[in-house]
């Protein structure tokens, strides 16, 4: 049986990996780059939203139950490409559960990156739990 912390790390991994390729293929694209004049970083500092917040807070529940699933069903996985196709398939899910709830992969990602330096955007989102 293969060691569930490195599996769990995995997914993880993956999850981040594919959410990072999804904010890269948009930052390339011009539609989504900020209006001219406007600096990335000014872009990036606008305040979320209680709407965009809302919606975060409930995809990151979801998305937290699909990892738990997950991560239970990686307990018993003995080759290298069960685990994989049990990874493509959590990511699956967890697009699709952040899509659900009404925000794309890359605003979830943005959000879940300023909550981390944001005590104020934390306790906001934690007043919403």
């Amino acid at each position: 049986m293969m060691n569930l912390k490195t599996l769990t790390a995995a997914v993880a991994l993956a999850t981040f990996g594919m959410a990072s390729t999804a904010a890269m293929a948009q930052a390339s694209d011009p539609a989504q780059q900020p209006p001219s004049g406007m600096p990335a970083q000014q872009a990036a500092a606008e305040p979320v939203s209680d709407e965009d917040l809302q919606n975060f807070v409930d995809a990151a529940s979801e998305v937290n139950e699909i990892r738990d699933e997950f991560t239970g069903r990686l307990e018993g996985v003995e080759s290298q490409e069960e685990a994989q196709a049990l990874q493509i398939e959590a990511q699956e899910k967890m697009v699709e559960a952040v899509e659900d709830s009404g925000i794309e992969v890359n605003q979830y990602n943005e959000i879940a990156t300023r909550l981390q330096a944001d005590p104020e955007l934390q306790e906001r989102a934690e007043a919403m739990n």
